[in-house]
């Protein structure tokens, strides 16, 4: 053997097509506890753990056979004390001196499967604080939505005057209280919502759903509230048919047309256009409000986000995140476009019918 080969900082081993070890080089040979002359003219099986026999005959030795190469293949050997290496190998099938023959190079995977072990732990402690937090976020939500509806009932029978004449300042009082009451539990929805979300826990029922209809049963639910913003609202949807869940639909919906109506000042216009394209329908929801930077489109959809502006609205910051998560469950998309100053649109594509 060469002496560069017999000593090269890796494995070499030629092999017969029975299994006879042909030849070896002296640096394997020492990993496994050998000399040389001992492992030539064995079988190959001698340097296999038991499971490593079975593999080599099943998949090394047929794949060697059909292809005449082998590529990186985990392959462990056995030492003289029982030990298991583990190798990875690449192989070759050739003729040589008239006899085909099997050149295998062995490379040490002790750092490698150290690497892999480090991040297989890290992925099984991961998968473990996203449940905890998913967990820990559902309960806190419920606990929390009991006596916050307690408060907003409580408070709306002494409003009502069940308990006793109240008067305008007291009334007012009251009013803020459930304000801040029904406030917080919109919050608590978002963080139920997305904590549902981010443990997969969510269903998604697919089914034809008419654009138009589903535009008009959002635009009942938020036309008082365009008319309190002092905001025009106009509509243009029909023909349309979308694949979608109706009730993810309606919630994505809403939550477009909350956030225009949050940052679109008295006399502004929010609008809702439908169009379709080919296989995808574009429902396109438009304001006239504060916009958005350019530099912050994409980290808007991001959890808990929510852009410094002076127009802030109090929330949690999980609106958009939910409804573009609620978009991709149903096979669609959910984008933005934004100027700061030029108002914004959000665009939600879905597979159309």
């Amino acid at each position: 053997m060469d002496p560069l080969l017999d000593s090269a900082p890796c494995g070499f081993v030629s092999l017969a097509d029975d299994g006879t070890i042909l030849d070896i080089n002296t640096t394997l040979a020492t990993l496994l506890g050998y000399v040389r002359a001992e492992l030539r003219g064995w079988h190959v099986q001698k340097i296999l753990p038991p499971g490593g026999r079975i593999f080599y005959q099943t998949h090394v030795y047929p794949m060697l056979r059909m292809h005449g190469v082998a590529e990186e293949i985990y392959l462990a050997l056995s030492t003289r004390d029982g030990d298991s290496i583990p190798m990875l190998m690449n192989a070759i099938r050739r003729e040589r001196d008239g006899v085909f023959v099997s050149d295998c190079v062995f490379v040490r995977m002790i750092q490698r499967n150290e690497y892999e072990s480090q991040l297989l732990e890290a992925r099984r402690l991961a998968e473990q604080a996203s449940a905890a937090k998913a967990k820990f976020l559902s309960m806190i939500s419920h606990d929390l939505r009991t006596p916050l509806t307690a408060i907003t009932g409580n408070v709306s029978l002494l409003a009502a005057g069940v308990h006793g004449p109240v008067t305008a300042e007291q009334l007012d009082g009251l009013q803020r209280v459930r304000n801040a009451a029904t406030e917080l539990l919109h919050m608590l929805e978002d963080i139920l919502g997305f904590a549902k979300l981010d443990s997969g826990r969510v269903q998604v029922r697919l089914a034809d759903v008419h654009v138009g209809d589903a535009v008009a049963r959002a635009e009942v639910l938020v036309r008082l509230l365009m008319e309190e913003a002092g905001l025009t609202f106009d509509v243009d949807c029909t023909g349309a048919t979308v694949l979608a869940d109706p009730d993810r639909l309606q919630q994505v919906l809403l939550n477009l047309l909350s956030n225009a109506i949050k940052f679109t000042p008295p006399g502004g216009r929010v609008s809702v256009r439908c169009a379709r394209d080919g296989d995808r329908a574009f429902i396109r929801v438009e304001d006239t409000g504060i916009g958005i930077p350019a530099n912050e489109l994409q980290r808007i959809f991001e959890p808990f986000v929510q852009l410094d502006t002076e127009n802030r609205e109090r929330g949690v910051g999980l609106g958009l995140a939910i409804s573009r998560e609620l978009a991709r469950a149903m096979d669609g998309e959910l984008t933005a476009e934004s100027a700061l100053g030029q108002g914004a649109a959000f665009i939600l594509a879905l597979p159309a019918r």
